[in-house]
């Protein structure tokens, strides 16, 4: 039974935390120990195996279980256990009021009452108590959040201006990727073709990676082709975003022609929130020529701009002795960009660089300026001056979370 979409149950999972379950009455085997036995002991609270078979329900009937349904549940009713004790300390508590009105507010993501939640989670085994908590502790460690950490953060202008650059992120469908790029070059055709049957083999993640990490030209090589942040999709080429959109974990998209490389992706994980039209999404960007294409002096050249150079202003003496059209800045929206620009300028940040692609001969070296999105309406200044700070104080929540963690004496069983 799946009772939100998938990304509201992580989403929720994430801000209002884990809760404990209630104690069983009678005996019933659960993962080879009766319900009533301790799994896990964090600092004076016991996590029972009643608690932890609770919490994957749970998890379950809201459709955010990972691959590893135990190990995250466990993680979560962790989490909720210190979050409760710092609450303790602090003496703060939530009310059956504040209760009933977050249960509610959680249920209207699913657009029905508390009562019709209650009643399809009993469904699935899970207890309107293991609701109740779960909506208490998430209260709980946001009054906590809300009375201590406001004061430590900070929005600067500069802070605003770099998030202009986010804008167009916030709200989105999202991927994770790992990427594999080899030369086109004909004179490599022989070996490239025996490559690429090995990548069409591959069966699993960690398969794509080990020929990424033995045969790809990208700067992820060493990580096996793992790119580490999310990539909006609408920040991809229009075909590539098509693709992926439908494709599943695990699966290989490829073999696409982009400026002089050959390039596979495969999709490691997918996450969706709300839409934003990709036309709206607009980039400025620096494009830079290197006679040469891949030589050793090109790709240590490289390395030094990523060293050197933190804005695209910064590129201009690395074009010094070069013709003038050999490094230009470019402004336009994402859909007008050519696919081998597109793609590489969908996984840079602001200030990063990539040089995985060649053109007529020469290395093609990209450096993002900006990505905004155009609005109708720009959102005022107040409006992203909030943004920011909720960004902010939501990561330092995540921060604190993990020392209390850290500093939890935790026992297994």
């Amino acid at each position: 039974m799946r009772i939100f979409p998938r990304s509201v149950g992580m989403r929720y999972l994430r801000v209002m935390g884990v809760a404990l379950g209630v104690w069983a009455i009678g005996l019933a085997a659960a993962s080879a120990q009766t319900l009533l036995s301790p799994v896990r002991q964090v600092n004076d609270r016991v996590i029972t195996a009643y608690d932890l078979d609770q919490r994957m329900r749970f998890m379950e009937a809201l459709n955010s279980g990972g691959a590893d349904m135990r190990r995250e549940a466990l993680t979560r009713l962790t989490e909720e256990a210190v979050q409760r004790d710092y609450a303790q300390r602090r003496n703060v508590r939530a009310n059956r009021d504040e209760i009933r009105e977050g249960m509610a507010e959680f249920a209207s993501r699913a657009e029905i009452s508390a009562e019709e939640l209650v009643s399809a989670l009993a469904e699935v085994g899970v207890e309107r108590a293991t609701f109740e908590n779960f909506v208490e502790a998430g209260l709980l460690w946001r009054k906590l959040v809300g009375q201590e950490l406001p004061a430590l953060v900070s929005v600067s202008s500069a802070d605003m201006a770099r998030s202009q650059d986010t804008t167009a992120i916030l709200g989105r469908q999202r991927v994770l990727l790992s990427e594999l790029f080899l030369p086109a070059d004909p004179q490599f055709a022989e070996p490239v073709a025996e490559i690429i049957g090995l990548i069409r083999a591959a069966r699993s993640i960690p398969e794509f990676s080990e020929i990424a990490r033995e045969f790809s030209l990208a700067g992820t090589r060493e990580q096996g082709g793992r790119l580490p942040d999310w990539v909006p999709l609408e920040n991809l080429p229009g075909p590539l975003a098509a693709q992926l959109r439908e494709a599943r974990a695990g699966q290989i998209i490829g073999p696409l022609e982009l400026g002089g490389a050959i390039a596979f992706f495969q999709l490691r994980a997918i996450e969706s929130t709300r839409d934003i039209p990709a036309d709206r999404v607009q980039v400025s960007y620096a494009r830079l020529l290197l006679p040469g294409g891949r030589s050793d002096e090109n790709l240590a050249r490289v390395a030094q701009m990523r060293g050197q150079v933190d804005n695209c202003a910064g590129l201009g003496p690395f074009a010094r002795g070069l013709p003038e059209e050999a490094l230009v800045e470019r402004e336009a929206l994402m859909r007008e960009i050519a696919q081998s620009d597109a793609v590489e300028l969908a996984r840079l940040n602001r200030g990063e660089i990539s040089a995985n692609t060649t053109e007529g001969g020469n290395l093609v070296v990209l450096m993002l300026c900006t990505r905004e999105l155009q609005f109708d309406e720009p959102p005022s200044e107040n409006r992203v001056r909030n943004m920011v700070f909720e960004r902010r104080l939501s990561a330092m929540a995540d921060l604190r979370l993990q020392e209390l963690v850290a500093d939890a004496d935790i026992v297994d069983f």
